[in-house]
This record gives structure tokens, sequence and C-alpha cells, in this order.
């Protein structure tokens, strides 16, 4: 039994980085994006591009004819019983992070939605995002 527990904690941890690195694989493409701004009402739309490097996540962000670079990371959440892509990139000398839940459209592609927050900053209205994949890029 000593054996049996041994091998079960030994394997544990793999199954986090296998689930990690399989997320990380899938919310790779290209998306359409629908937003709403921080502190705001205004809502705005574009394209984000979510690149698999190897593990490492870049992440595209085109709006307004502007091209925002970041990066994105597969992180545990409650108590690593979920996973989430966490975003972080800066605009206008801003840093700004995204924590985005993965699901599943009935395509079988990524559908991800996004919480928009400036880091250690209280706010009572959060940026909102949500990104489809773009079916007109293939």
């Amino acid at each position: 039994m000593k054996k049996v527990i041994t091998i079960i904690l030994t394997l544990l941890p793999m199954v986090s980085i296998a689930e990690e690195d399989f997320l990380s694989s899938f919310v790779q493409g290209k998306y359409l994006l629908v937003g709403k701004s921080l502190n705001s009402d205004q809502t705005y739309h574009g394209k984000v591009e979510i690149i698999n490097n190897n593990g490492a996540l870049n992440i595209l962000r085109h709006i307004n004819d502007k091209t925002i670079n970041g990066t994105g990371t597969i992180e545990s959440a409650l108590n690593s019983d979920a996973s989430v892509l966490n975003i972080r990139f800066s605009e206008n000398d801003i840093q700004y992070e995204q924590t985005c839940l993965i699901d599943i459209d009935l395509d079988n592609y990524a559908r991800i939605s996004c919480h928009l927050y400036q880091p250690n900053v209280s706010t009572n209205q959060p940026g909102l995002e949500v990104l489809f994949i773009d079916y007109t890029s293939e």
C-alpha cells in the first residue's frame, strides 16, 4: 500500500504539468475579441493571437489599428481545482492583467472569458473580454 501511495504522490505533479501543457496548446490560435473597458461602460472589439512558443504564451492584441504585446501563463486557481489563463500586458505605460476562464465551444475550439484589471488597484468596474475563435483567419 505504501508503494501505491508513493507512486500516486509522485505522479500527481505530472498530471498538473500535463494539463498546463495541454491548455497552453489548446488556447493557441487567432480570436475575435469583444470587450468592455476598465472603469467604463465603453465597449470595443478587435483580434487577439495567442502563440505557444515552447510552452511560453505570447499574446498579440490588435485593437483600433494598434498592436499590444503581452504574455500569458496557465496557472492554478481555486486551490488547484481549476486552471486559468493569466494575461499580462502594458498599454500607455499602464500595467494590466487578465484572469481568464478557458472553456470549449461547440466546434471544440477554446472560448476564453476574461476579467480585466490593474494589479493592486481596486475598482468597482472591472473590464471584461471574451475571445471567440476567428474563423475568418483560416
